[in-house]
């Protein structure tokens, strides 16, 4: 069995491939938002590193989304292509879920993702893992307005430590930092503890979609190409901007 796994949500780009060993080979771009340009040499390098061929794969994960919409876009077309010329079924990986894998399974704290959505919104969702090593849903991924979410997250303040992911850590931080300070001052919790992910963990990448699509291939969560669809959660800007036009 294995696995190919494509992650173009975020600025790079990257390719990785996990067999039945759960080994994963991985092969990353540089360039930002090249993504069309760069995923399929990527895809070819990583394949020679392994010594295999497209012929050797057993199915195809991408990256749904949330995240770049022009990104979600070139990874669920390119791995529908291949699926459908290949004659093997996909995998849809949430990319927020994906997040929980950057970081080990004993991790005894909350994930939460942030994706900047712009105009004060993230994709966001918080997840953690239980004593069986599943990765649980505790906040459902969504579009938020950030106070919302940093509300949704209060009751797991006082027991857990959260730690942030992605790129909304950057536009953010000191609004997360100036919540969990006030909260802090509020509830007299010495003990809350917020951090940031380090900067070799935090952004999306294929080596933990690849995780994340091992475990639901095992779960016979596959699926046709046809069946594949990109997650947006919200309209693009662009969208978004002339329907306004349009509605006067």
């Amino acid at each position: 069995m294995n696995i190919l796994a494509i992650e173009t949500t975020g600025a790079n780009a990257s390719v990785a491939v996990i067999n039945e060993q759960k080994e994963v080979f991985f092969v990353s771009s540089q360039d930002n938002l090249n993504h069309l340009q760069n995923l399929m040499p990527m895809i070819e390098k990583l394949l020679e590193n392994c010594r295999l061929t497209l012929g050797d794969i057993t199915c195809i994960a991408a990256s749904e989304g949330p995240g770049s919409f022009t990104g979600i876009r070139i990874g669920v077309s390119s791995v529908r292509a291949m699926a459908q010329c290949l004659e093997i079924n996909t995998i849809s990986v949430p990319t927020l879920k994906s997040f929980a894998y950057n970081i080990s399974y004993e991790y005894d704290g909350i994930v939460c993702p942030i994706l900047d959505a712009r105009r004060n919104q993230v994709y966001g969702g918080a997840y953690k893992w239980d004593e069986e090593g599943n990765c649980i849903e505790i906040i459902p991924a969504s579009a938020y307005d950030l106070k919302d979410l940093l509300k949704k997250l209060m009751p797991f303040t006082l027991d857990n430590e959260i730690t942030f992911f992605g790129d909304g850590i950057k536009p953010y931080e000191e609004i997360i930092t100036a919540w969990s300070k006030e909260l802090q001052d509020i509830s007299f919790n010495n003990n809350m503890r917020i951090k940031f992910a380090n900067d070799d963990i935090r952004l999306q990448n294929a080596k933990s979609v690849a995780k994340l699509a091992y475990d639901i291939y095992k779960d016979d969560g596959m699926k046709s190409f046809w069946d594949l669809k990109p997650v947006y959660m919200r309209k693009a800007e662009a969208q978004r901007k002339l329907e306004e036009k349009l509605n006067g």
